[in-house]
């Protein structure tokens, strides 16, 4: 079915453009939300008073998400996620988690959080810069500070058993809180005993 669009309808079409539309599409849709029409000889008459519409309310609505974008550039966001001990979250910061940061933070601002392009997904605390696409034409960028909501370790304790050093070299510490009686005798060395005996 071909319908004129009165309305933007993106990615589909804009105000003023006649398209070729699945049928239920447009009958279910498009035409009872007032977005399109059926396309016949009066409507393609109304076609350039429309798009002189259309033009005008895109630039209105360019030049508003461009004072969005300045804000939004502006703004450095802390996120708490749960992580493990070394800092590694449980899942992934999303997109709606980044759209409602934001929304918190500017007054009266709605992000879809389909606009949010997170390249590849943040599933470790720390700095990251996040690209927006707000509007045709308009992008930004969020930077964003993923914090713990844990202590993280700063350092892992690792004990490296050095093979290359033979084990007679090798010294073992002993508790001195344990008394000696308490050691088990093939801890000790055979010399030990022979001179305590």
């Amino acid at each position: 079915m071909k319908v004129l669009f009165i309305k933007d309808n993106l990615p589909t079409a804009m105000a003023g453009e006649i398209k070729e539309v699945k049928s239920g599409f447009a009958r279910n849709y498009l035409i009872p939300q007032g977005i399109a029409e059926r396309a016949n000889k009066s409507s393609i008459v109304r076609i350039e008073k429309l798009k002189k519409e259309a033009e005008v309310r895109r630039l209105d609505m360019k030049q508003r998400w461009e004072k969005v974008a300045k804000d939004i550039d502006n703004l450095k966001l802390d996120i708490v996620a749960q992580t493990g001990p070394t800092g590694r979250l449980f899942g992934s910061i999303t997109s709606a988690q980044i759209s409602s940061a934001i929304e918190a933070n500017l007054e009266s601002v709605v992000i879809d959080r389909r606009s949010i392009r997170i390249q590849d997904p943040i599933k470790m605390i720390g700095d990251y810069i996040i690209p927006i696409k707000l509007f045709e034409g308009v992008d930004s960028e969020v930077k964003i500070t993923v914090k713990s909501d844990t202590v993280i370790l700063s350092e892992e304790v690792v004990e490296i058993v050095d093979e290359s050093v033979p084990q007679e070299e090798v010294v073992k510490i002993v508790d001195e809180s344990v008394p000696q009686e308490d050691v088990p005798q093939e801890d000790v060395p055979q010399e030990d005993v022979e001179e305590k005996g």
